[in-house]
């Protein structure tokens, strides 16, 4: 009987290390998968913040969703330059040798963690403000070209008229809480302001929307 209970105890600690790993492995899958959203959420909120506060938008008062935003982010990397690439390699390559080698603490990841956010928070906002700049121009064929058909008679660009569509020469920024946004792109060869305009869909008797592969 006391064979039989060694062989069963020593069956149990046999066991034990196992799950230890396993547990280790969430843990592990948790931690990258919290550092991975953080780096999407900050790269695309800091993309799409620059974007719209060139065009005098406040990025908060606007409904912009966390898949949207994160998704976003995939853009900024893919646009960023290689040294973002370069540290997020290193990065992986100090968290992997850390926790084999016991020479790095976990003060030191933090650091490089605390770098990398800052990163892609930098690339965000470089990315964004240039490609707001790029479509302010009326050579961008980022976003489709609108005009609009009013209710009643409304002050504004040549895009807008009453009961009929104006000119499609205005450009559709954003739809958000009920509103479009839009403006009359600028001329890359001469120096211009550019104005932004609101309609909501109040409003609005119609709108017609050509993207740039229709023109």
């Amino acid at each position: 009987m006391a064979s039989v209970a060694s062989g069963a105890s020593a069956g149990a600690q046999v066991q034990a290390p196992g799950n230890d790993d396993s547990l280790a492995v969430l843990k592990a899958l948790a931690e990258a998968s919290a550092v991975i959203l953080a780096l999407t959420f900050v790269g695309g909120w800091s993309y799409l913040s620059s974007y719209y506060k060139t065009f005098g938008l406040n990025p908060l008062e606007l409904d912009l969703s966390i898949p949207v935003v994160s998704t976003i982010s995939v853009y900024v990397l893919y646009e960023s330059v290689w040294p973002l690439f370069v540290f997020a390699a290193l990065l992986v390559t100090l968290a992997l040798t850390a926790r084999r080698l016991h020479k790095l603490g976990r003060a030191w990841i933090v650091v490089a963690l605390g770098v990398l956010l800052l990163t892609v928070a930098a690339a965000g906002l470089v990315r964004g403000r240039r490609a707001a700049n790029q479509d302010m121009l009326d050579e961008s064929g980022t976003l489709p070209y609108v005009s609009f058909a009013t209710k009643q008679k409304l002050s504004g660009p040549s895009c807008v008229d009453m009961e009929t569509f104006g000119s499609l020469d205005c450009k559709l920024l954003l739809h958000d809480k009920g509103a479009y946004y839009f403006f009359q792109p600028v001329p890359k060869e001469r120096a211009g302001s550019m104005n932004l305009y609101v309609l909501s869909d109040s409003d609005l008797a119609g709108i017609h929307v050509q993207r740039g592969l229709d023109r």
